[in-house]
């Protein structure tokens, strides 16, 4: 079966105008198409709002309940145009299209996908509409929601589950960029990405794909197409691995700047030594994402630990700490910020590097006031004041990325990763990818993706 997944974002169904471009083009397609929409606009965010309204801790099962009507309405709206078009579809919600998950309630995580019925469907001649950012539990069979983006979750699962020839993501931008087009005037659109250099990116802050979604494209190696909703130009392919292992020796290679803001600093004096274990088990799955500094801000004390979370995970955070600061782990905890993140994503990264040292006198020398640096193997973070931010992401672009830095130096600077990727798991033969990642001139690539879009 020749199967395309095409994904939706919640710009591209904004009103009914767009609903019935995005009915043409479904329609207009060479074989099969399932369509995964997001809510339409900003459905979610005020859903979001609706519930802060309401009391500031909504409950857990309600919300996501609330949430899920946004995708409904997409998919039936949708289904709705493709009929107008003379093109039978039906539309797919939560408890349909056989989406099995943890059962956590608005960071659920996908366990198992059994879409017998949208097969069916493909089978009947018909278009499913999938509701994107859901599924039901596998412990009580309640309704439950993704992290935010979650819609790409959904295709790229029913890509794997469904062995479909590629999954394509439409947005409102043309594909991936080595940096924020909005605030970047010399940022470039990428042709191919590899999953772990779009994984980092979308941790990192990179909209245009979720990271759940990158990472199951990976383990299952489903082809990614991110493109525009509006033209029928190619956009960036996320496809294939850098090598099996880092090689001794790897070069150091930037391929994208990623930033976000609304970042707070929590620092816990007084830590046990032996509780460590336990409060990273903690902050762990299934609590939002920190980011544990590699060393303690310059106003720590001995036996502190810090990270940086989210600001909207704060009160999560909190709660998982009250716990611990019961049990004796830790004697204080400080919070500090908002502040901002700003990570220059790529290979060959290590805390000695002359790269690092480089990095942060540039931006002193900008201006900009570096409080926290991180420095893990494909990414280099550095914090700041939210004002900031913009410079600094800039600026580093320029430094690392833009024209006459070694990324055009070197314009097959990718030659080294493309001679070992022998070594590296290919895309299975279910899932052709009709741009292949042999070709050279991967290292300059980047990303941070689209923006205003998750859903």
């Amino acid at each position: 079966m020749d199967l395309v997944i095409q994904k939706y974002g919640g710009t591209s169904l904004g009103d009914a105008g767009k609903i019935r471009r995005v009915a043409r083009r479904i329609a207009a397609a060479d074989g099969s198409v399932v369509a995964v929409v997001s809510a339409m606009g900003r459905t979610t965010n005020s859903m979001i709002e609706l519930a802060r309204d309401l009391t500031d801790t909504p409950h857990a099962r309600e919300l996501d309940l609330l949430l899920s009507t946004g995708e409904q309405a997409s998919a039936a709206a949708l289904a709705i145009a493709l009929h107008e078009l003379g093109v039978p579809a039906r539309s797919f919600s939560a408890h349909d299209c056989g989406i099995i998950t943890d059962g956590v309630h608005g960071r659920a995580r996908i366990v198992n996908v059994d879409p017998v019925r949208i097969r069916e469907c493909v089978q009947d001649g018909h278009v499913p509409v999938v509701s994107g950012f859901q599924g039901l539990s596998a412990d009580n069979g309640e309704l439950t929601t993704l992290s935010r983006g979650g819609s790409d979750t959904t295709a790229v699962a029913l890509a794997a589950a469904l062995r479909a020839r590629v999954c394509e993501i439409f947005t409102d931008v043309e594909g991936v960029f080595t940096a924020d087009p909005r605030h970047v005037a010399d940022a470039r659109k990428v042709d191919r990405l590899f999953y772990e250099d779009m994984a980092e990116l979308a941790a990192c802050g990179a909209t245009v794909l979720a990271h759940p979604s990158v990472e199951y494209a990976g383990a299952h190696r489903v082809p990614v197409h991110v493109r525009s909703s509006t033209t029928e130009a190619a956009g960036t392919w996320v496809t294939g691995f850098r090598s099996a292992a880092p090689l001794d020796g790897e070069r150091f290679t930037a391929v994208g700047v990623a930033h976000r803001t609304g970042q707070l600093r929590c620092r816990l004096d007084g830590v046990d030594p032996g509780a460590l274990t336990t409060i990273a088990a903690a902050l762990a799955d299934p609590m939002p994402p920190v980011d544990m500094l590699g060393q303690p801000a310059a106003d720590a004390s001995a036996g502190s630990l810090g990270f940086i979370v989210n600001a909207a995970d704060r009160d999560k955070v909190d709660e998982a700490l009250a716990g611990l600061r019961a049990a004796d782990a830790f004697t204080g905890c400080h919070w500090s910020g908002p502040m901002a993140k700003v990570s220059l994503v790529g290979c060959g990264f290590c805390a000695h590097h002359p790269q690092v040292r480089l990095l942060v006198d540039a931006l002193k020398a900008r201006g900009v006031t570096v409080t926290d640096v991180i420095v893990r193997a494909r990414r280099i973070s550095i914090t700041c004041a939210e004002h900031d931010v913009l410079n600094a992401v800039t600026h580093l672009h320029r430094m690392f990325l833009g024209p006459g830095t070694l990324a055009d130096a070197h314009p097959h600077g990718g030659r080294r990763h493309a001679e070992h990727r022998a070594h590296a798991p290919g895309p299975q033969r279910r899932h052709p990818d009709p741009q292949s990642t042999e070709a050279e001139g991967i290292r300059h690539e980047g990303s941070i993706g689209a923006h205003g879009r998750k859903g």
